[in-house]
């Protein structure tokens, strides 16, 4: 396995690894003071096209990679304000809908859940950066690129 580090303030160490994932998996590995964190995910980012919505779900995972439940209401949030806007499902807590609202741009949309699943509270945070981008061509215009120019003489 292959493997090149990115170190941040001498403390934070991102490790790009050609680990062997599935096709179109994202791993992202950091070290904090002897922690390791390894995030994999299908989807990290999604390309919204201005005149679209999409439906997400987030889903759990236990640390052996196996479906988790969590405790109560997912709870959904975007930030900034002003890109897009996300509406959780009135039925399922764990989908929403994003919908652009505003200029191009990103945004990051985050769930957040109780993984405790007893008395107390684990806070379990996932994100998904959004941008959004122009949507299809509708219309054109031809402009003039500089001022007219004279002919060559001849």
């Amino acid at each position: 396995m292959n493997e090149i580090f990115l170190t941040l303030g001498g403390s934070v160490k991102l490790v790009l690894t050609t680990e062997t994932a599935p096709r179109g998996t994202c791993v992202i590995k950091t070290t904090y003071n002897g922690f390791v964190t390894i995030a994999k995910g299908f989807e990290m980012s999604y390309n919204l096209p201005a005149d679209h919505f999409v439906n997400v779900q987030v889903s759990y995972v236990d640390s052996r990679g196996n479906p988790a439940a969590v405790d109560g209401p997912v709870t959904w949030a975007v930030a900034p304000e002003g890109i897009v806007t996300v509406t959780p499902d009135s039925v399922n807590s764990s989908e929403c809908t994003i919908t652009p609202v505003g200029a191009l741009g990103n945004a990051q949309v985050s769930a957040t859940a109780d993984a405790d699943l007893g008395e107390g509270v684990t806070t379990l945070v996932t994100l998904l950066d959004v941008s959004v981008v122009a949507g299809e061509a509708v219309a054109g215009t031809i402009a003039p690129v500089g001022p007219p120019e004279p002919l060559p003489a001849g």
